[in-house]
């Protein structure tokens, strides 16, 4: 096959297409799915598949973005993520609706990625919004959203891995690290590795005891007691143990509520979008090497827009969430047979079909006669 017939043929690494059955399951779920936003107060938004360029002008979406010149010369992009555009809609289209605003989307994104094996640049994501309302009482209920759809569509062994971006900057206030050296922090923290957070810091103006208390964040993960840990080890930064308390009343709101089997804490989560300004959370299910969705909080993005609200968010991706399913029953959309129509005379066959039809009867409408 040569180049040419190849690209007709092919479609590019990154992108996807998905037929028949593969699209009935993803259809069932992503029903479900909405249903659930819907159940919860939440109203559907349909944001435009590109905006201007600078609407994703953040240092971890620009990068990442697909940027064209539009015929009036503007610098515009396709989408790369959803909460940048319902942030700019909150503070302009919607900003004379009074707060809290409780949104959901569904769609697609598209990012640039490097290329490798099992990274795509198409992806299709459910999620909400929650703009405005009292901090920690919004941050529960985008938790417990996230809990009833996993248990909704069937999913087993499922985790809500928590964390706040508050601990690990309280250890980092004042220390004027720069963003090259923030970004070489953040992975060496997210690959646990304490030999690897005392090499960045090493370089820079950081006091010892501050490269000790942040390498004690590669031992702080797993189950709730992870959190009195934190208490005892940030006892002397105060921000640090204002963002760990933060987050335990948070845990304690959701055991209570019966969630505590599938909370995990994980206080060196420092990745992610530059947003985010508290809560973040990374959601998993057994038997799948990545995250099926996350999210968080970004008390600072609508302020960028001039509408400045606490806001928290949480996305779904819909292939993550398909393969979950793959190995268990899930939530299929049973096809019904079809009446096979079949008449010499055209008219008369598309008269039998339209009838079955108007009878809410599945049809397949063939040509010729009976057989």
């Amino acid at each position: 096959m040569n180049g040419r017939q190849h690209r007709l043929l092919e479609v590019p690494p990154g992108v996807q297409c998905f037929v028949g059955d593969e699209v009935r399951r993803r259809r069932a779920i992503e029903r479900q799915v909405l249903a659930i936003f819907e159940g919860w107060s939440y109203e559907e938004i349909i944001p435009p598949l590109f905006d201007y360029a600078d609407v994703f002008s953040g240092p971890a979406l620009s990068a990442r973005t697909y940027s064209f010149v539009g015929r009036d010369g503007s610098l515009l992009a396709l989408r790369p993520d959803f909460t940048s555009l319902l942030a700019k809609i909150a503070a302009g289209r919607l900003g004379q609706r009074p707060a809290p605003l409780r949104l959901y989307y569904s769609g697609e994104v598209l990012r640039y990625e490097l290329p490798r094996a099992g990274r795509q640049g198409e992806l299709f994501q459910m999620g909400l919004e929650l703009l405005g309302g009292e901090e920690r009482a919004a941050d529960a209920e985008v938790l417990a959203v996230a809990a009833e759809c996993l248990t909704a569509i069937g999913a087993q062994d499922w985790v809500l891995a928590l964390g706040h971006v508050g601990v690990f900057g309280g250890l980092l206030e004042g220390s004027a690290l720069d963003a090259a050296q923030l970004d070489a922090l953040r992975e060496r923290v997210e690959s646990k590795s304490p030999d690897g957070i005392r090499e960045v810091l090493h370089a820079t103006h950081v006091a010892p005891e501050v490269t000790e208390a942040v390498v004690k964040l590669a031992d702080l993960s797993g189950g709730v007691s992870v959190l009195d840990d934190a208490r005892d080890a940030f006892v002397d930064v105060p921000a640090a143990r204002a963002a760990v308390d933060d987050l335990a009343g948070l845990v304690a709101a959701l055991v209570e509520a019966g969630l505590g089997e599938h909370l995990a804490i994980d206080l060196g989560e420092v990745r992610g979008l530059d947003y985010y300004t508290g809560l973040v959370v990374r959601i998993y299910v057994r038997g799948l090497g990545f995250e099926v969705g996350s999210g968080g909080r970004y008390d600072g993005l609508l302020g960028r827009f001039g509408r400045p609200l606490p806001a928290v968010g949480l996305m779904f991706g819909l292939d993550p969430l398909a393969a979950a399913l793959e190995q268990r029953p899930g939530p299929e959309a049973r096809v019904p047979r079809a009446a096979t129509v079949r008449d010499a005379d055209l008219g008369r066959a598309l008269v039998r079909a339209i009838r079955e039809r108007a009878a809410g009867t599945r049809v397949r409408l063939e040509a010729g006669d009976e057989p």
